[in-house]
């Protein structure tokens, strides 16, 4: 079986995309989709590929097993909900919405029709994500801190809080979904959010009207707690070494300190010992299309990590902590959801 896929969206994301679903025999690219007629042409040009610039003419003139969505945050949910009423499968970029309203009636939809609806968490299918569920002692586990680090987003879009919704919510919501997969499902969170170190006329002229730095504390049903800081404050270049420390998580363990260095290296450090020290391929976005073009091909969505269904909760928490930030009060994920019914 072939499976035919659309691509919506031919940015910096819409090619890694592209680039990764290639290797896959079973896997033909039918056709993109973009409204910029130059990165269209430059697509076409290299990957001798179908191009449309208008999506519904893409879906009606086109046979597609599934679409990978990979436009800006406020199309997502629009142009999910198109392909979903065609029986068409999606993989959708983080993160969905920022929309509670958008987030539910996408869920809906899931629910009511035979698809599969994939996020694109592709950090979860790591095998140094392997390696942390079977390190981490949960009978003793008492926090998980961690942070990501950063510089200005470099897709302008991504620099305006009300299009991606800020750092939480559009980047750092990477590590909230590995949170809630290896620590447990999320009680509560409050955040503190500041404007400083990136309200110069510079970052002005480069569009950026967002938060610069983030600090989100977690309470976890199950007692943990948990925190998160991020920044878009540093300069850029800073993070030319590719050892990946701008993006780190400790998972404290009584006798145990277990270490992600994202993407590349799991540490764990215990008492009169040799720190442990396990490395493995950076292959995770390979990984994550293999269970989703299985799923597609079985119609088995418990072969995805990320599918739309866990992964709503994810977009929740991180909205949740962008309301907290806002109101300066702790918000309970819950309350939070049923207030917004």
């Amino acid at each position: 079986m072939t499976i035919r896929v659309g691509i919506i969206g031919v940015g910096r994301r819409g090619l890694a995309h592209l680039r990764t679903l290639r290797n896959f025999e079973n896997v033909t690219i039918a056709a993109v989709c973009d409204v910029d007629k130059a990165k269209l042409g430059n697509v076409v040009r290299e990957y001798k590929v179908k191009s449309y610039l208008n999506l519904d003419e893409m879906l009606e003139k086109e046979r597609l097993d599934a679409v990978v969505i990979c436009t800006p945050v406020p199309y997502h949910v629009p142009q999910a909900l198109r392909c979903i009423e065609k029986g068409i499968h999606v993989m959708i970029e983080k993160p969905v919405s920022t929309s509670i309203k958008e987030l539910r009636e996408l869920l809906r939809a899931v629910r009511s029709r035979n698809v599969i609806v994939a996020v694109s968490f592709q950090s979860k299918y790591s095998r140094l994500v392997d390696i942390l569920r079977e390190k981490i002692d949960r009978k003793t586990l008492s926090m998980v801190a961690g942070y990501w680090y950063w510089t200005i987003p470099l897709v302008s879009w991504i620099r305006r809080r009300e299009l991606a919704g800020g750092q939480i919510v559009e980047q750092a919501i990477h590590l909230i979904d590995l949170y809630r997969y290896l620590v447990g499902e999320v009680y509560s969170v409050y955040a503190t959010y500041t404007e400083r170190g990136r309200n110069t006329r510079e970052d002005e002229e480069q569009g950026f009207k967002n938060w610069t730095s983030y600090s989100v504390i977690f309470k976890f049903r199950n007692d943990i707690i948990g925190v998160l800081y991020s920044t878009y404050a540093l300069y850029p270049k800073i993070f030319t070494d590719e050892r990946g420390y701008h993006i780190m998580v400790d998972f404290i363990c009584r006798e145990m300190l277990v270490r992600y260095i994202h993407p590349r290296e799991v540490r764990i450090y215990r008492r009169n010992q040799e720190v442990e020290s396990h490395t493995t391929p950076i292959d995770f976005d390979y990984r994550m299309y293999d269970c989703f073009i299985r799923a597609v091909e079985t119609g088995d969505k418990g072969i995805l990590r990320t599918h739309y269904e866990d992964s709503f909760m994810t977009n929740i928490v991180a909205l949740a902590a962008n309301e907290s930030a806002i109101t300066g009060r702790v918000i309970k994920i819950e309350e939070f959801l049923s207030s917004h019914n």
